[in-house]
């Protein structure tokens, strides 16, 4: 076996309605329920309100809908995962996701990734790949653009006053 091939990435696959994100093992704090989101209706669609986690209240997101598609039906089976990222744009350095099950996760090698084609629907600046992993085509996010996103939709201009 070659240094190239046996070079292992863990990594876990997110189930989305309707599509896969694949993020490092690393960018998943924690995975909690979904009852626990307290819904804003001032926010954006893709935005399904805010939940608290270690004294942090965190952006909830319906990565999905932020992609273009539209809004899932709730399921009992969802569930709400915690993401690291890297705080240049939200100060707690975190936000949450929402998912339909818990993360799989996965051993890659190069090998194991194969490139696919963004979809016609995908906004281009929030990806930065779709691959094929075994049988599933998933893709990667870009974090930071995810971030920028979210930050750009709390920002006071953003957000309607309540009243």
């Amino acid at each position: 076996m070659s240094a190239e091939t046996s070079k292992q990435l863990y990594a876990v696959l997110i189930a989305l309605a309707g599509d896969t994100l694949l993020l490092p093992n690393i960018a998943i704090a924690e995975v909690v329920a979904r009852d626990a989101v307290q819904p804003d209706l001032r926010l954006p669609s893709w935005l399904a309100g805010f939940i608290e986690w270690n004294s942090r209240r965190l952006p909830v997101l319906h990565f999905e809908v932020l992609n273009g598609a539209a809004v899932p039906a709730d399921s009992r089976r969802e569930r709400v995962v915690i993401i690291n990222s890297n705080g240049r744009h939200l100060p707690s350095g975190q936000f949450a996701l929402i998912t339909q099950a818990y993360p799989h996760l996965v051993t890659l090698t190069r090998i194991a990734l194969q490139p696919e084609p963004l979809r016609e629907s995908d906004r281009n600046e929030l990806l930065l790949s779709r691959v094929r992993v075994a049988n599933q085509v998933a893709l990667i996010p870009d974090l930071d653009m995810v971030e920028a996103e979210i930050a750009r939709a709390l920002s006071p201009a953003s957000v309607p006053v309540a009243g």
